[in-house]
């Protein structure tokens, strides 16, 4: 082994060097050894530098962690040597050694769990500041926290100069729509539009190329214009163009996907945004600076991207929570497990119905992450309620014909606040139960538009015309009654006739 000889050929290279001509000072600053450590060597013959040399054993201080280490390969072989040195780290805090002599040490076992890759990346685009990103998509199996295995879909986004990543995740294949929205992400992540975009010939951008002339797909084409970058397709699929973000593709799936566990779609969201912020202020092997920091140099010579308020869809769950940048809020009982739309506006998150864009909800959005904002009036069970009302209005009109027609033509012409108009019924026959009500369903049937406050003028105009016409009455009653009788022949008594004659 390669690493146990080190001793043996440093012994080599300090004879061949001094054979050479070369100083002991300057063999020393050459291999980086001490001028004693030279002059030692040069004392020895060859049997005894072979046979005492050999024997040297290095011990490293991840050596306390190899059962660790090696429990981990054996589950995860391809696991980046980045993240295996995070979990050493912080499960044996006593090591101090860095992330670069933890590569070092696995280098030499690493072949013992898996075959590296020897791919070779060339990039072939320019890398001025602000100019090309390159994107990718890619697919992974991971096992959920529950034992189900699922498949996600990603799209990995990374810009050549300062090696900016980003990746938007979802748990089904990508279509155009899909594709164009993991873009507004992107841009919005980022803060702006670059001059180019490189993808491969997938047919989310290109139908057909031939003698490089590329049939773009109409759609996702149309997006490029509308936000005005450049779309550039690799030549023969060839992902060799795609140097960087082939990276990228390797990184989210070895290293964040890889050897981790999450609950669902959100939770893994949630967290790759906690991931992209740690890569992205590490730095970079091949710049040797921060990602974020490069970035905020290009930031500037982005186009400016401005997020369109449009509808988005979203999927209510069976707990009548929808997901909305990092938080959940509550819908109305009776769109779990549907669609719904939503927007964000004037710092309010406004649901629709799917199907009539009407307004459902609203709630205040909140700043934080990972909130659940709850309106219990949403879990009230509205259905049983309507029904036992409406079994209460045709109990109290049960005597009267057309009572149910008059019911159904309120319920139907007042989807929305069928509740209220129901409990308007009953306390308008509650208040009025005198009244003539098979009058009153009558006329109504008859109308095009029913609600309680037309039923109410109804009663209204049938109790003064009542009143009018029982005023009427008593008023010829009383005039009757204090009426003065004429002096008539008819009106005088026979007595009176009596006295004439006598």
């Amino acid at each position: 082994m390669r690493w146990l000889m080190k001793g043996v050929e440093v012994y080599y290279s300090v004879k061949v060097l001094n054979g050479t001509g070369m100083s002991i000072r300057k063999i020393s600053k050459a291999l980086r050894i001490s001028t004693t450590t030279v002059q030692k060597l040069l004392k020895k013959n060859d049997s005894e530098a072979l046979s005492r040399l050999s024997k040297v054993i290095r011990k490293s201080s991840f050596d306390v962690a190899f059962n660790f280490i090696d429990a981990t390969l054996t589950s995860y072989p391809e696991m980046r040597s980045s993240k295996l040195y995070r979990k050493v780290s912080k499960k044996y805090s006593e090591i101090s050694c860095g992330e670069r002599a933890f590569r070092n040490y696995i280098s030499k076992i690493r072949g013992n769990y898996g075959k590296n890759s020897n791919r070779k990346y060339q990039p072939i685009m320019t890398d001025r500041p602000g100019y090309q990103v390159q994107v990718d998509p890619g697919e992974k199996k991971i096992v959920l926290e529950s034992g189900k295995v699922i498949k996600l879909y990603f799209v990995a986004f990374v810009f050549c100069f300062s090696r900016m990543k980003y990746t938007y995740i979802q748990n089904r294949p990508f279509n155009t729509g899909d594709f164009i929205k993991a873009h507004k992400e992107a841009f919005s992540y980022f803060g702006g539009i670059a001059e180019e975009y490189v993808y491969d010939q997938t047919k989310l951008v290109a139908i057909k190329e031939q003698f490089r002339e590329v049939w773009f797909n109409k759609e996702f084409h149309q997006f490029t214009v509308e936000s005005g970058f450049t779309p550039n397709v690799c030549e023969g699929y060839d992902p060799e163009s795609k140097g960087k973000v082939e990276r990228v593709v390797k990184e989210i799936k070895r290293d964040f996907l890889y050897g981790e566990s999450f609950n669902n779609l959100e939770n893994i969201r949630d967290e790759s945004l906690l991931w992209l912020t740690r890569v992205n202020n590490t730095i970079h092997s091949t710049t040797g600076k921060l990602p974020s920091v490069l970035f905020a140099e290009e930031r500037s010579l982005l186009k400016p991207y401005k997020p369109e308020n449009k509808l988005e869809k979203r999927i209510v769950d069976k707990t009548g929570l929808i997901s909305y940048k990092g938080n959940k809020y509550s819908v109305p009982s009776a769109y779990q497990q549907k669609v719904v739309l939503v927007k964000s506006e004037n710092r309010y998150l406004i649901v629709m119905d799917m199907k009539t864009v009407a307004m459902v909800t609203t709630h205040k959005l909140s700043n934080s992450k990972g909130d659940q904002i709850i309106n219990t009036n949403h879990y009230r069970n509205y259905n049983d309620t309507v029904e036992k009302l409406k079994e209460k209005c045709l109990d109290r009109l049960k005597s009267y014909g057309k009572a149910e027609l008059m019911i159904d033509k309120i319920m139907s012409d007042n989807p929305k606040i069928v509740r209220d108009q129901l409990r308007g019924v009953l306390s308008l026959y509650k208040y009025n139960s005198s009244e003539d009500w098979q009058k009153i369903i009558n006329f109504s049937l008859n109308l095009t538009d029913l609600r309680i406050s037309v039923l109410s003028n109804i009663i209204e105009k049938m109790k003064k015309q009542k009143q009018i016409k029982e005023a009427n009455v008593q008023n010829n009653n009383l005039w009757l009654k204090h009426a003065k009788p004429s002096s008539s022949v008819l009106d005088r008594s026979l007595v009176k006739y009596d006295e004439v004659i006598s």
